[in-house]
C-alpha cells in the first residue's frame, strides 16, 4: 500500500509538470470549451498507453537481463527526476500569451502531440523502476501500476481541463506561470529525493 500511494503521488506530480499534452489541453479548454478539452485528454491518454506499452517491454527486458542494470536504471531515474525539477526551476516564464491550437479534431491533436514526444518512453523506463520489486513477479506489478498510471494521468488532465476556464486569467498571467513553474519544479525534486530513500 505504501508503494501504491507513493506511486500515485509521484504520478500526480509528474502529470502536473507542464508539457506539450498539458498545454494543449489547457489551451483547448480555454479556446474551445470543456468538451473539446476532454477529447484532447482522451487522445493524450491513449497515446500514453501506447508509449507505456513500448516502455514496459523495454523495462521487462532490462529486469530479466540483469539485476545490476535494474539498480543502475533506478538511480538514473532518481537523478533524472531531480534534474527535471532543477530545469523547471531554472526555466524562464514566457511573457506572451499561449497560442491557440490549430483547427482540427481535438482527440487526434491530443493523440498526435503526445505520440510525437518520444522523450516520454525514456522517462517511463526510468520512472517505473522506482516502484517495482525486481524479486517479485513482474507482470502482476505492471498490471496494477500501468492502468493506475493512466487513470491518474487522465484524472489530472481532466481536472486541469475543468479548472482552465475558471483560472484563465491566473494561468495566463506571468505570476501564475511562475508559481506553477516553481511548484512543479520543487515537487519533482522532492519525488527524486523520496525515491532515493525507498
Amino acid at each position: 500500500m505504501t508503494i501504491l500511494l507513493s506511486f500515485i503521488l509521484a504520478t500526480i506530480v509528474v502529470s502536473l509538470m507542464p508539457g506539450p499534452s498539458m498545454i494543449l489541453i489547457i489551451i483547448t479548454a480555454l479556446e474551445h470549451g470543456l468538451g473539446k478539452a476532454m477529447q484532447a485528454t482522451l487522445g493524450a491518454v491513449l497515446a500514453d498507453a501506447i508509449l507505456l506499452a513500448l516502455a514496459l517491454c523495454g523495462l521487462g527486458a532490462i529486469i530479466h537481463a540483469s539485476a545490476l542494470a535494474f539498480q543502475a536504471l533506478k538511480w538514473i531515474g532518481v537523478l533524472y527526476l531531480i534534474y527535471l525539477g532543477a530545469m523547471q526551476l531554472r526555466s524562464k516564464v514566457a511573457q506572451e500569451d499561449m497560442p491557440s491550437p490549430a483547427p482540427g479534431h481535438a482527440f487526434l491533436q491530443g493523440l498526435g502531440v503526445t505520440l510525437l514526444n518520444p522523450k516520454i518512453i525514456g522517462f517511463l523506463i526510468v520512472f517505473f523502476p522506482q516502484f517495482i520489486k525486481p524479486q517479485a513477479p513482474l507482470l502482476p506489478q505492471l498490471l496494477i501500476l500501468a492502468p493506475l498510471f493512466l487513470l491518474v494521468v487522465f484524472l489530472v488532465f481532466a481536472a486541469f481541463a475543468l479548472a482552465a476556464r475558471g483560472a484563465r486569467r491566473f494561468l495566463g498571467s506571468t505570476r501564475g506561470k511562475r508559481i506553477f513553474k516553481n511548484l512543479s519544479g520543487c515537487s519533482l525534486i522532492g519525488c527524486g529525493i523520496f525515491s532515493a530513500t525507498v
